[in-house]
């Protein structure tokens, strides 16, 4: 595989140790933060520290003075998939993940505040090593795909108990992917995105009960890489694509009954908006090669309950489900399999009366489904696709262990 060095956003999530990890979509849903992971990852209605850039902008101006956030999530799975024809149902290296979440709040006066984060947002991918019937050559099939963010975004809080907040996204991609066989694929497809957005809204109607409400924009980012080998080990060419991060609706309600609280958030995400990847070049090479998504839009259910002893230390529960988002006429072997997944998590808080606080959870994440050859005709004959997977089992399982900690100065 060739080496070459990545764009500077890349290089610092590299520095972090980010890798892939796996979603329903580029979407991964057990990201942040600690505190919020062990309630199923639930904080649209509610969010009172600076991953609100991430969550919920409108949260950012709950934070008081200026308050310091470090988040790190640590991913350790595995999924089985069929690459090729033959072996089918072969299990992926381990994939382990490291996602950072830093950001930075502060509240100017009581009704604004602003704050920026950095953090990746969404990725996919696997590596696996197969030996083709009928040879003895082990050939590795290597896919990545990490879309990272840095945001400012800033928030008001108005009368009536209502707080609106916006974000500026300004995103990197990359697509990597390396496959040495006879016709070879080898290359790092690059791009930045200028024009993502977020907003979001929360109202406290009552002191019992919060409510919020968010909303991601679609981005469509153009990848390139200059010196790409694409089916062809002789020669490198320009090699070029789009890949896109589609649009998120979200609300979410907290229930305040002391000592408990309950969460629970719903996401809809416009999977629809990714159609196909097409990998031109230029000299044009033997075939274009596509990776055909037309996935379906997706639901994503977060529950979650938390007990609080003498607000000091608290207890946390969670559920996630998320939706099904790719085809089983497409599969692939780099992504979530073609079908929903479940999430339980727990975790364990504690916020002393002191300006920190500290926050610990796990999540376990769980799903499957099968590809039958008669899915793989269907969608050969609707679109082809050069680069989606075979029939076979799909299943993915994930281990996500979550630590974080805040600081205010005020």
């Amino acid at each position: 595989m060739r080496h070459r060095p990545l764009g500077s956003a890349l290089a610092l999530a590299t520095l972090f140790g980010a890798s892939s990890a796996l979603a329903a979509g580029w979407d991964t849903p057990i990201l942040y933060s600690a505190e919020h992971m062990g309630m199923g990852g639930a904080a649209i209605g509610y969010v009172d520290d600076p991953s609100a850039i991430f969550h919920n902008p409108a949260g950012i101006v709950r934070t008081e003075g200026l308050t310091l956030m470090a988040n790190a999530t640590f991913i350790l799975g595995s999924i089985t998939s069929s690459p090729a024809p033959d072996p089918t149902n072969v299990e992926s290296e381990p994939i382990v993940a490291v996602a950072p979440l830093i950001a930075v709040t502060y509240k100017f006066t009581d009704w604004f505040a602003a704050g920026l984060a950095f953090y990746p947002v969404a990725s996919a991918g696997a590596t696996y090593h197969y030996t083709p019937g009928g040879t003895s050559t082990e050939i590795e099939d290597t896919t990545k795909v990490t879309f990272l963010e840095i945001s400012p975004s800033i928030a008001f809080a108005l009368p009536g108990n209502v707080k609106l907040g916006a974000g500026y996204r300004i995103s990197s991609v990359s697509l990597d992917r390396f496959r040495d066989t006879s016709l070879p694929l080898d290359f790092t497809l690059e791009g930045w995105n200028f024009a993502g957005l977020r907003f979001g809204a929360q109202w406290d109607p009552i002191p019992e009960l919060q409510i919020g409400l968010v909303y991601r924009h679609k981005t469509e980012t153009e990848i390139t890489d200059d010196k790409a080998i694409v089916l062809n080990p002789a020669a490198t060419v320009k090699a070029s694509g789009s890949l896109v991060l589609p649009g998120k609706f979200g609300a979410g309600i907290r229930l305040n009954l002391n000592p408990l609280a309950f969460v629970l958030d719903y996401e809809y995400t416009i999977q629809s908006q990714s159609d196909e990847l097409l990998i031109d070049t230029d000299p044009t090479t033997i075939i274009a090669i596509n990776s055909v998504f037309r996935w379906s839009d997706s639901s994503t259910l977060r529950f979650g309950v938390e007990y609080g002893i003498d607000d000091t230390f608290f207890l946390r529960g969670g559920f996630m489900f998320d939706g099904r988002a790719t085809q089983k006429k497409w599969a692939s072997a780099f992504g979530t399999p073609p079908g929903p997944s479940y999430t339980g998590t727990l975790g364990f808080g504690f916020k002393p009366d002191a300006p920190w606080d500290l926050n610990f959870a796990v999540a376990y994440r769980t799903g499957s489904a099968t590809v039958t050859q008669d899915d793989v005709n269907e969608g050969l004959s609707e679109h082809p696709c050069q680069a989606c997977s075979k029939a076979g089992d799909y299943s993915l399982s994930m281990l996500g262990a979550y630590l974080d900690f805040t600081y205010s100065f005020h």
